[in-house]
């Protein structure tokens, strides 16, 4: 009889609403469908860019019944940020990128935006005179001010002020019981504007025809084993942060919740816009040589730091909780 009740339990519990069984039976599948048929080998490789998805899934799964989130706002806070979230990101940081590019270049402004947008394939094909000019804007002090600012502010607080609106949407629209729920929400709305853009990413890369399978694979690496974990951990952060405010009452302003991840979200972009300025690149252009060596040791100590930073906050916030 006990077991028949706990599996009648578990069954209520998995039974969802109509719209979320519309969204998981129908909406993702033609979405699904759609990237296959425009790009069968990033369909493929979605799979891959899933899976930190379903390991946070699974380690929630893991956590005592009293802290497991609750299914269906997990999956609409992950698919709300990863698509209208993402959209309202792109479009937010476009208008700042613009708005500085502007106050930093003037009349130049549409010549750095076309240089910034180039792809790789573009620029290998460029000529000389190009080249010259794209190193000389690459070394002037207005463009190095540009990326301080971009990275520093245009680019990391949309991103993490995205991971906060994921907690507040899963707190006024969703169902919020325990304070390690914002912990799984914080990573679920980072993996859902990683995830979204981890596929643009490859779908990108699968769709140049003259570059091998090592670039594309490359790219899946840099965004799954490199960027994702990035966004993951800032998310961690934020909903740390958030959940010692809205659980224990702590004075914490959203400035103070935000201003870890921000700040290291910030160093982390910088640095890769630098290395490739050194270079004489203009936006992002992957290093070769030394100054590859030089990104990957920049890729490992920022992982480092913020596993610890992590790590710390996380189990300070946990031996607290236990007191409790």
């Amino acid at each position: 009889m006990e077991t028949k009740t706990q599996a009648e339990g578990r069954a209520t519990r998995l039974q969802f609403s109509r719209s979320t069984g519309t969204l998981i039976w129908a909406v993702l599948p033609v979405l699904f469908t759609a990237l296959a048929i425009a790009s069968p080998l990033t369909a493929f490789l979605s799979v891959f860019i899933l899976c930190p998805t379903f390991y946070l899934v699974r380690y929630d799964r893991t956590r005592p019944p009293d802290q497991r989130v609750d299914l269906e706002t997990f999956i609409w806070t992950y698919v709300l940020t990863g698509t209208v979230g993402t959209a309202a990101v792109l479009v937010v940081q476009s208008l700042l990128s613009y708005l500085l590019a502007l106050a930093f270049f003037q009349g130049q402004t549409a010549q750095l935006l076309r240089e910034i947008q180039r792809g790789e394939d573009e620029v290998a094909s460029l000529d000389a005179e190009t080249l010259a000019a794209r190193r000389l804007m690459a070394g002037r002090w207005q463009y190095w001010t540009f990326m301080l600012t971009f990275a520093g502010f245009a680019a990391s607080v949309p991103e993490e002020l995205l991971k906060y609106a994921g907690l507040v949407y899963a707190r006024r629209r969703g169902r919020v019981a325990h304070a390690h729920n914002y912990v799984t929400l914080g990573a679920a709305s980072a993996l859902g504007f990683s995830t979204v853009e981890n596929v643009g990413f490859v779908y990108a890369a699968a769709k140049l025809q003259n570059q091998g399978y090592g670039e594309l694979l490359l790219t899946l690496f840099e965004r799954v084993a490199v960027g994702t974990p990035m966004h993951v951990m800032g998310g961690l952060l934020v909903g740390i942060a958030a959940s010692r405010r809205d659980f224990r009452g702590e004075a914490l302003s959203l400035v103070r919740i935000l201003r870890v991840p921000v700040l290291i979200h910030g160093a982390w972009d910088f640095s890769l816009f630098a290395s490739s300025a050194l270079d004489g690149n203009v936006g992002w252009v992957h290093p070769r040589g030394r100054s590859l060596l030089i990104v990957l040791a920049i890729a490992i100590s920022t992982q480092l730091v913020m596993v610890l930073v992590v790590r710390k906050k996380y189990a300070s916030w946990e031996a607290q909780e236990k007191e409790k």
